[in-house]
């Protein structure tokens, strides 16, 4: 999860983080029979110069891992933060060992 968090956040401008670091920013939740890491963060879009907020989800289940991210203005993905959580919760993986 570190290697993909970091690379969010240089996206957003944003120095990496370590796993301690790291640690203190995750937030869990349950979705589908599994523990759901979330960070939530923000830093600017390069391409606009604007303030950017980026919600990103790690979601094991069995041997794989899915990832999920919402990024976009702040207010919009404050607006869209618990529907993106609702539809991870509400995702089916029936490959999923």
């Amino acid at each position: 999860m570190l290697a993909n968090v970091n690379r969010w956040r240089g996206q957003l401008g944003l120095n990496p983080l370590d796993q301690g670091e790291l640690d203190k920013q995750v937030s869990t939740f349950e979705a589908t029979g599994s523990q759901a890491s979330l960070v939530d963060f923000t830093g600017t879009n390069p391409k606009t110069g604007k303030p950017t907020r980026l919600v990103g989800v790690m979601l094991p289940i069995g041997g794989q891992s899915w990832f999920y991210k919402l990024m976009g203005d702040e207010a919009v993905v404050a607006q869209q933060k618990e529907a993106f959580t609702q539809f991870i919760q509400s995702a089916k993986y029936p490959d999923a060992h």
